[in-house]
């Protein structure tokens, strides 16, 4: 793919001319997507003393350098010995950062993450001569004059009759996009919506339709976010080869109404109403609860879901945002409720942000003496008692849940089912 590529998606190719330090932070700053102001924001000084560092006036302490070889995604030694910074081809990060230049510095790195993750995907593709089920082109057609309520629902019932999922609740999204050939990726992004993006989509040259989401959400909200960007891959894709979510715009205005109607459709939630002998009006908070168990949604999806459909008045819902309890109610009418919805836990996240297809191919890669587990440990940034754990190589007294799965065995045994 051209120069070298550093492990961060820019290229410092050892041909390229050399240039002073000043010159070399102001274009690594730019090629970054940064102004000064965002610069000295993240190291804690000013935008004038970024401003004499690229005029060489001063310069950057070697704490403050490995600082800005992080925040610009360069190797600190190009940096320091003032080599030629220049943008890498097919710099996948570098894209969706320049198609959104209001992106707040926090969530560059996971945007960078992302596109490091992407190529590392495909090189190991490469490396096990396998191919990556991805999708490269969308099935559906869409044009910008037929994108109202009633043609994003439609669009949402085409995708759900692609993959035979009816009108029924969702357990998991991410099974959903592994048939449809979306890789999904999560990172820390941030948490402050009105400056980070909640997600992203890029069509990757070798992995195709892949989406970032931000870690930094709630789970409810994350769980919305990879439908929301379903919407962009399916439906954007021949537009753009990339959309970054954040702020209002006919394309996220599209991707919010699919995505409500694709983990909540009108006619699943109307058909299970009245199924179970609802009221055509919810009022009792019970059986708001009972409709969002079902459908696998958060709290606040569910209540705006059933405020668009009309099915819930809107001094109704307020009245449930603010005085319902949804996880007590929730747990007294007998669901169980993950232990994620109560307090968040980032670690449940270090293997769970890969795709699966991903880490089977790590895993065989390893297994079949490819890889090293040391290797596939710095190849994926986990730790090596994680790649471990994946090999399935716990000790047995480690291995949660073992003593159940035997006892499970040893009943069907002894009932004559094996």
């Amino acid at each position: 793919m051209g120069a070298e590529t550093t492990q961060t998606g820019l290229s410092s190719p050892g041909a390229a001319p050399a240039t002073n330090l000043p010159a070399g932070l102001r274009r690594a700053r730019e090629l970054s997507g940064y102004s000064q102001e965002d610069v000295g924001a993240s190291l804690g000084v000013s935008r004038a003393m970024v401003s004499y560092w690229e005029l060489g006036t001063r310069e950057p302490n070697d704490r403050q350098r490995s600082a800005l070889a992080r925040l610009y995604g360069v190797q600190l030694a190009d940096l320091s010995e003032g080599r030629a910074i220049q943008e890498a081809e097919g710099d996948m990060a570098g894209m969706l950062l320049r198609a959104d230049e209001g992106i707040a510095p926090e969530a560059v790195p996971g945007v960078r993450e992302f596109g490091q993750f992407l190529d590392r995907y495909a090189e190991l593709a490469r490396i096990l001569d396998e191919s990556v089920h991805c999708m490269t082109r969308s099935p559906f057609g869409h044009r910008a004059q037929y994108a109202q309520k009633d043609d994003i629902r439609r669009k949402a019932e085409e995708v759900r009759n692609l993959v035979g999922l009816g009108t029924g609740p969702i357990v998991d999204l991410d099974p959903v996009c592994e048939v449809l050939g979306i890789t999904v990726y999560r990172a820390h992004l941030g948490a402050d919506l009105s400056k980070v993006p909640s997600g992203a989509f890029l069509n990757h040259p070798e992995i195709g339709f892949s989406i970032l989401v931000n870690l930094g959400m709630t789970p409810g909200r994350r769980h919305f976010t990879v439908a929301h960007e379903m919407a962009h891959a399916l439906f954007h894709s021949h537009e753009t080869n990339r959309v970054v979510s954040r702020g209002r715009n006919p394309q996220e205005t599209f991707a919010d109404t699919f995505a409500g109607e694709f983990l909540m459709p009108r006619e699943g939630v109307r058909r299970f109403m009245e199924e179970v002998g609802m009221d055509p009006r919810i009022n009792d908070p019970e059986d708001a609860i009972r409709i969002q168990r079902y459908f696998r949604v958060s709290w606040p999806t569910a209540l705006v879901r059933l405020k668009q459909m009309n099915s819930i008045a809107q001094a109704t819902a307020r009245r449930f945002e603010e005085s319902v309890r949804p996880i007590q109610l929730a747990r007294s009418l007998g669901y169980a409720v993950d232990e994620e919805e109560v307090r968040q836990d980032p670690s449940r996240w270090r293997v769970r942000r890969f795709p699966r297809q991903f880490l089977r191919m790590l895993r065989s890669a390893v297994l079949d003496g490819v890889i090293s587990p040391m290797t596939a440990a710095s190849f994926s940034g986990l730790s090596l008692p994680e790649i471990l754990d994946l090999m399935g190589q716990v000790p047995r007294h480690d291995d949660e849940g073992w003593q159940l799965i035997l006892d499970e065995f040893a009943e069907f045994r002894e009932s004559g089912v094996i």
